[in-house]
């Protein structure tokens, strides 16, 4: 699936055509047959890429892959979360590859995960959620318009957010244990550590 991806990448419309029929069934099929996520979501990846290939030509395949990204995009087990974002990505890219006018049916569908994946504590979530936004705005267009008046304000406030903590070396170590995740730089002194949430920083890179 990997290999599917990127050389799908690289092809144009009219160098996956011969290819496309046959290759949206054997991934949509090779979807269903798996429940090893790595491979899901490989597929799911490479059904964008064939997508964004194909462009218009892509328009036949849009109702049956987004039945099957629909399913993906309902997942709420934590555990889940990447395959989710995976299935959100490819909406995107279905959007920018079949227009407006043919993506309408599953826009509402689309905006719906998106921004419930705001709604929980995943960085991961909120990144395929702020790449979704961005593909959908540039292909709805004024059909956008209403979710800014809520999404704006969120991606402000993401923004804003302060990523470093200063602390009293002595305090940091006792507490060394908390923050596992985070990117810890110690002042000239060696009195203080500024503690870095390299994951609010990804998340404030994507709004």
């Amino acid at each position: 699936c990997y290999v599917l991806e990127m050389f799908c990448e690289r092809l144009e419309p009219e160098g996956v055509r011969p290819l496309l029929d046959p290759l949206v069934k054997k991934l949509a099929s090779m979807l269903e047959a798996t429940s090893k996520r790595s491979v899901q979501e490989m597929t799911v990846a490479a059904l964008a890429a064939t997508a964004v290939a194909a462009e218009e030509e892509f328009a036949p395949y849009v109702p049956g892959v987004a039945n099957l990204m629909s399913k993906l995009m309902s997942l709420k087990d934590e555990k889940t979360f990447s395959l989710r974002g995976r299935a959100l990505e490819c909406m995107g890219h279905i959007a920018i590859a079949v227009g407006k006018d043919t993506f309408r049916p599953y826009f509402q569908s689309t905006m719906q995960c998106a921004c419930e994946g705001l709604t929980f504590e995943s960085t991961d979530l909120h990144e395929f959620a702020y790449a979704a936004f961005a593909n959908l705005s540039k292909v709805m267009g004024d059909e956008f318009s209403p979710v800014l008046s809520e999404l704006v304000p969120h991606l402000i406030t993401v923004i804003s957010q302060d990523e470093g903590q200063l602390e009293k070396a002595e305090e940091a170590q006792g507490n060394q244990f908390n923050a596992l995740d985070d990117s810890d730089e110690e002042d000239d002194e060696g009195g203080y550590v500024m503690h870095i949430r390299t994951a609010l920083l990804e998340s404030k890179k994507g709004a």
